[in-house]
């Protein structure tokens, strides 16, 4: 009886359905906090086929033409499972923008990072909702704003719903990814001495001693193939008042990528340790650093007894259970709690979110969204 309960879910998924939404939802250009057009696409499609669901305002955001997050709550709550993906993406100019079809790949900002997850779950939760299927206990499925900027959203989600299992929909190419990365981001700021430019030896140049320092920062950090394991981007650099002098002002921002159990005094030892080294060779320029965010990454208990759902769900749709490590910032960081579970897995490749040929394979979200089927079932159905 209960796999007939899940044929039948599976069975009222709309391929046509969930590739039109997509489509629709990747038209629709939404950078951190400009998300309500992609958000309406699937506020509308819920509110057509009767699905209820509220709007969850952001706390902080004065914006009155955005209404926050979008949270489907069905059966008893609290929840047993709940779901979360992101509308927002990076920003592009708007004449970068190129939805296309292409066989059957997608192109377009927001199709891998995030869209065609958050595609995927709606989908599953309207194939719930028509087959009938009686949930024992509760599902929650929230499109959440603001990730790729600070998490505002999952922030304020976090303080209104809790669920022991959380899976979240970034991108792995449909890989559990159990464990998670931390996200350092700092301001690194050089002062120097000013010049003429012709006699760069009266002065001291604060871009040369930036750039010397970022070198140092890289070679102690060692990259992802180390032990250490550290990943650090240099993002932003800028410096210098123009003219024919010695630039005596420089500031850097810098992304530092973190595995799941370093700390906070790791990343600032090693800052520390290369500024040591760049002012070893040339102690006039002032260098200091400034922290901006820090979100922990975490390691999870592979053994808990909370994720057989997802475990159980795998197994049905015939998928390998290969847990990974997610090596970005995700929401998961802000909604990881110590008595809880919480999950990265969703279609599409991390190597291409945030390029201008980001792509998904529709097979993948097709099959992304029986997966969560899956896991709903397993999780909200099964006894």
């Amino acid at each position: 009886m209960l796999l007939v309960e899940l044929t039948d879910i599976i069975r009222h998924i709309d391929d046509s359905r969930l590739t039109q939404m997509l489509i629709d939802a990747v038209d629709q250009y939404s950078p951190s906090y400009a998300e309500e057009p992609a958000m309406t696409v699937f506020a509308d499609l819920l509110a057509e086929s009767g699905i209820p669901f509220q709007r969850q305002p952001v706390v902080d955001r004065q914006d009155p033409s955005t209404h926050g997050n979008l949270v489907i709550s069905l059966g008893p709550q609290p929840p047993q499972l709940l779901w979360v993906g992101h509308v927002d993406t990076v920003g592009f100019s708007d004449e970068e923008q190129d939805t296309r079809l292409d066989g059957d790949t997608l192109y377009g900002l927001g199709t891998a990072d995030m869209k065609g997850a958050c595609a995927a779950a709606i989908e599953a939760v309207l194939a719930v909702v028509e087959s009938g299927v009686k949930l024992t206990r509760g599902l929650c499925v929230a499109l959440v704003v603001g990730e790729e900027e600070y998490g505002d959203g999952a922030q304020t989600l976090r303080a209104l719903v809790q669920s022991p299992l959380t899976v979240v929909g970034e991108p792995t190419g449909l890989q559990p990814c159990l464990d998670h990365y931390g996200y350092y981001e700092c301001r690194l700021s050089a002062k120097g001495t000013q010049a003429h430019a012709a006699l760069p030896e009266f002065g001291a140049n604060a871009i040369h001693d930036m750039l010397a320092w970022l070198m140092e920062i890289l070679d102690v950090a060692g990259g992802p193939d180390t032990p250490r394991g550290i990943v650090v981007n240099p993002r932003e650099i800028s410096g210098g008042a123009g003219g024919f002098v010695v630039a005596d002002t420089c500031e850097a921002l810098l992304d530092v990528h973190t595995p799941p159990s370093t700390g906070l005094e790791e990343i600032e030892e090693l800052i520390d340790q290369a500024r040591e080294r760049a002012q070893a060779k040339n102690r006039a320029t002032d260098l200091q650093y400034e922290e901006l965010f820090w979100a922990p990454g975490f390691p999870a208990n592979h053994d808990t007894p909370l994720i057989r759902p997802v475990v159980d769900a795998f197994r049905v749709r015939g998928l390998d259970w290969t847990p990974g490590v997610f090596r970005s910032h995700s929401d998961a960081a802000q909604l990881q709690r110590d008595d809880a579970l919480t999950l990265v897995c969703g279609p599409g490749r991390l190597e291409v979110a945030h390029t201008r040929h980001e792509h998904i394979e529709l097979a993948q979200v097709r099959e992304a969204a029986r997966l969560y089927a899956a896991m709903i079932f397993e999780a909200c159905v099964r006894p």
